[in-house]
């Protein structure tokens, strides 16, 4: 019986934080259907590089392809931080203030 608590409790307090994680950020989706890059690339184009890895072969094609088709403005706004409009008048932002 004590382990079909301690069972429940744990898939219990589990399970939200494992559909927040499957839940990709409005942002990332929206900054990667305007660049065509994948949620995954873009999110090594704007954070942590090196924690993936296909660093070493890709970044520098997703990076040239952001900058491509964001702007070299707009891409450094966003790595700065700021806000910005895509060209379907969305406004996105990778940091929260």
């Amino acid at each position: 019986m004590k382990a079909k608590i301690t069972t429940c409790v744990l898939l219990l307090s589990v399970v939200p934080g494992l559909a927040m994680a499957a839940t990709p950020a409005p942002q990332i989706s929206q900054i990667a259907g305007a660049t065509g890059l994948t949620e995954r690339q873009v999110k090594m184009v704007f954070g942590a590089h090196t924690a993936y890895a296909e660093y070493l072969t890709s970044y520098e094609w997703a990076r040239h392809r952001a900058i491509s088709v964001l702007g070299a403005q707009r891409y450094n706004e966003l790595m700065a931080g700021h806000e910005i409009v895509l060209d379907n008048g969305r406004r996105v932002a990778l940091v929260d203030r």
